[in-house]
């Protein structure tokens, strides 16, 4: 079997389906929580008992002797293995490897939680045949604003467009920074002032709408409001960046009839809007302007007095 997408398995916990046989890997913590923690409310509670162990100071022997000998108290074992990247001779797991099937007709559940899949390994592709095996990687930015609304979600909040757009430019991002900036909102009774600085802060938000609008008159004068200020210029490059290639994605569906763009609900829109006002060229442009000026901010950090205004009145009508 392929590496299972991380919703395929939540649906299939949810539907009682539990695989014998786990293989975790990544770097996105939260994922990898969520998804132990579906399991072990999926197999727990009791008759079921709980054994861990760390990879580099376990051998195989001693995981195969837990599965067949029931944990303290009785039950039957759920086996929790950290690193498991370390373990050595892991092939004398196969035997534990098996498809998905309901709890009752399970002897043991084995959870490896490891850095990465080494597609080199035998043990690797026997995985990949026969048990559930799940990346845990990084959110993509295509994929960003979906997990937006998923976490905004559990906490019932309804987002504007704005909100969500700088949740989505957050930088450094993850799903941890983001679950903390929504959690901080909602102490807050829904104040925007306690999020991270990102690009939005200080009217980014409306500098990137009369950009993209090409509306000069308005550009300008949002220019106006942040050029000076480091803190608020810099990562808007950033975001300006993360905008024009999805631009680019959105104007090149539209004119090959094809599907690529991954945004949805209030980015869709507003980048359908944007494309336009843009020619494919006009895009790439801008594109290869802003790779220009990423190079001379790595070899000075200052951004030229002019540089906005200059930016804005190029690509501006």
């Amino acid at each position: 079997m392929p590496k299972l997408e991380f919703k395929v398995i939540q649906r299939e916990l949810e539907q009682q389906l539990i695989w014998p046989f786990y293989w975790i890997y990544g770097t996105e913590k939260f994922k990898l929580r969520e998804i132990l923690e579906k399991i072990r409310a999926a197999v727990l509670p009791p008759p079921w008992g709980e054994v861990s162990y760390e990879a580099s100071e376990t051998s195989v022997e001693t995981v195969l002797d837990a599965v067949r000998s029931p944990p303290l108290g009785g039950g039957i074992p759920l086996i929790w293995i950290r690193d498991a990247h370390l373990l050595k001779n892991p092939e004398l797991l196969s035997q534990l490897l098996g498809p998905s099937r309901k709890k009752s007709d399970l002897d043991s559940v084995c959870v490896c939680i490891s850095k990465d899949l080494d597609g080199r390994k035998k043990f690797s592709k026997i995985l990949l045949d026969q048990a559930a095996v799940i990346a845990c990687d990084e959110v993509g930015e295509s994929q960003r604003e979906a997990w937006v609304q998923s976490l905004a979600k559990r906490r019932n909040l309804n987002l504007d467009s704005t909100l969500i757009l700088r949740l989505c430019s957050l930088d450094p991002w993850t799903l941890d920074i983001l679950d903390q900036e929504l959690e901080k909102y909602v102490i807050s009774n829904y104040s925007e002032d306690v999020l991270l600085e990102s690009s939005l802060a200080g009217g980014g938000d409306l500098f990137l709408e009369s950009f993209f609008s090409r509306d000069r008159k308005s550009a300008l004068y949002q220019v106006a409001q942040f050029a000076q200020h480091a803190d608020e210029s810099f990562p808007l490059l950033g975001l300006l960046g993360w905008n024009v290639r999805h631009l680019v994605v959105v104007i090149l569906d539209q004119e090959k009839g094809t599907h690529h763009s991954k945004l949805s609900g209030h980015l869709s829109e507003r980048f359908r809007k944007w494309s336009q006002k843009w020619e494919l060229s006009e895009v790439m442009e801008f594109q290869k302007e802003l790779a220009q000026i990423d190079f001379h901010l790595k070899q000075s950090p200052s951004l030229p007095l002019g540089l906005w205004s200059s930016l804005v009145i190029r690509f501006c009508h």
